[in-house]
């Protein structure tokens, strides 16, 4: 077995969506884990091949009608059952607050 080597600690979360929002449009999907750092979710069934130019993505974090969470982040790995995605620096306070809301959905 080897050791854990990321730096924050993952949270399951397997009933919260995200909107994974390029430039245009946006994907509807599932999140399977976040951290302090970032965030894995479902790959949609219809992401697209995206080149080296798409750099900035907006997460929006849904929990329920009134709590919905955006946060800046840089895709970092395209799998093909899911996508990767680190938060921006800056956004400290909406991080907490995402890790605070995730720890009632945990899975």
């Amino acid at each position: 077995m080897s050791a854990e080597k990321r730096r924050h600690p993952r949270i399951g979360l397997s009933s919260a969506a995200v909107l994974v929002a390029p430039a245009e449009g946006g994907y509807l999907t599932g999140v399977e884990d976040v951290s302090a750092g970032g965030a894995r979710v479902v790959r949609p069934a219809l992401w697209p091949e995206l080149d080296n130019s798409v750099e900035q993505f907006k997460l929006y974090f849904i929990f329920d009608q009134d709590t919905v969470l955006a946060l800046r982040s840089r895709m970092v790995r395209a799998g093909p059952d899911h996508l990767a995605f680190v938060f921006e620096a800056g956004q400290e306070s909406a991080v907490d607050e995402l890790l605070y809301e995730s720890r009632f959905l945990t899975t």
